[in-house]
């Protein structure tokens, strides 16, 4: 019973360990390191069957498990390769508790070890705020300023006085909108956790709202959230469910040479694997291929001189390359000129331990507002499938 209780002291303090090390707590850790030694006195003190090594078993032991809180299986057979520790049976028999020199299941009576990072599923983000105009704002919404018209200028004959002209201007109107989440644990999940478990929410919470506002850049309704890029700009029919080089070239001189000079693409990456493989052909030799990969970390490819993003919120074609019909293929232009992001609230955060106390559950409440919308059509064009 002795041996059991040591156990279980034990593998309390290898979980405290833990926790102290992977969120840097140096105090718990000295308190923990100090607990050690406790135990330590304790199981020398009441009284283990007399042999000279019962010492020296235990202060093997405990540092073990000290090394394998720290650095795990590699950090106790770097420093302990040759200890062995053991305890007497009720026969006399001499069972294994821990060797270090079998690697045997079942050889090692310690808890398992847990890795210190987390494997996650990828979540993929629309680049849209990477090349919209995003502005700042305490507002309720956001009015961005235009000029409708231009004023015009005529020649003019000796003695003809000239009529009046003027420029037209208005404003586009954005609304910001509130994207929340609430997430709830349990004291329970809080002190088992191998992780920071609020900071792993907190970075899971950040991840879907970027997710979802990407989302909504692309293809928003306006209502309730911002209003998206797709059915609101210039569109440029392919005349066909499948994307060609004649019908890019067509969509990147549908949007004017002041656009061109700054535009880029926006495609999904299923698009993106069936434009690399377009090429240019005279006479059945090819020639070159549209796609221009750029070799330089962190900077986007080129397709006919101009960066392409991956957006896979826009239309995905099958495996056959082929799009249903009135898909968006791809977006081209200007888009810090053509759409605007109106940020209130970046990432607002409120911890509830109270409302749900009694039964010791915790809620986070998250929020960010935003907007969206086009202020300039022709600014930025879309290929629609037919």
């Amino acid at each position: 019973m002795a041996d059991v209780k040591v156990i279980e002291s034990v593998r309390t303090l290898v979980d405290g360990m833990k926790s102290a090390i992977m969120t840097d707590n140096k105090e718990a850790i000295k308190k923990i390191n100090d607990r050690f030694d406790v135990l330590e006195f304790e199981v020398k003190r009441a009284g283990r069957p007399a042999k000279e090594s019962t010492g020296h078993e235990t202060k093997d032991f405990l540092k073990a498990v000290r090394l394998f809180s720290k650095g795990g299986m590699a950090a106790v057979q770097a420093e302990m390769k040759d200890a062995k520790v053991t305890r007497s049976g009720k026969e006399g028999k001499s069972d294994n508790l821990v060797r270090f020199d079998v690697s045997a299941a079942g050889a090692l009576l310690m808890p398992a070890e847990m890795s210190n990072d987390i494997n996650k599923q990828i979540v993929e983000i629309s680049p849209v705020m990477q090349v919209a105009k995003v502005v700042t704002t305490s507002a309720p919404s956001f009015k961005q300023a235009r000029r409708d018209s231009s004023l015009t200028a005529t020649w003019l004959v000796e003695d003809v006085a000239g009529s009046k002209t003027k420029d037209s201007f208005g404003f586009t109107d954005i609304p910001v909108h509130k994207l929340s989440a609430r997430v709830a644990w349990t004291i329970e999940q809080e002190q088992d956790a191998a992780y920071d478990l609020e900071a792993e929410i907190t970075n899971s919470i950040r991840e879907q709202f970027d997710k979802t506002l990407g989302a909504a850049f692309i293809s928003g309704n306006g209502v309730g959230k911002p209003t998206g890029l797709v059915g609101n700009v210039t569109d440029v029919t392919a005349g066909a469910s499948t994307i060609s080089a004649d019908k890019l070239i067509e969509l990147q001189y549908s949007v004017k040479s002041f656009y061109r000079a700054n535009a880029s693409w926006m495609m999904s990456r299923q698009t993106i694997r069936e434009v690399r493989q377009l090429a240019i052909a005279a006479g059945g030799s090819t020639l070159s291929y549209l796609w221009e990969p750029n070799f330089k970390a962190g900077e986007p490819s080129l397709l006919l001189g101009s960066p392409v993003f991956e957006a896979q919120d826009l239309a995905q074609p099958s495996t056959a390359g082929a799009f249903a019909t009135g898909d968006a293929m791809a977006l081209y232009g200007d888009f810090n000129y053509g759409y605007v992001i109106p940020r209130h609230t970046d990432f607002y955060l409120l911890r509830d331990p109270y409302s749900e106390g009694s039964s010791f559950v915790t809620n986070i409440y998250a929020m960010s507002r935003f907007g969206g919308a086009v202020v300039r059509s022709e600014a930025i064009a879309q290929l629609t499938s037919t």
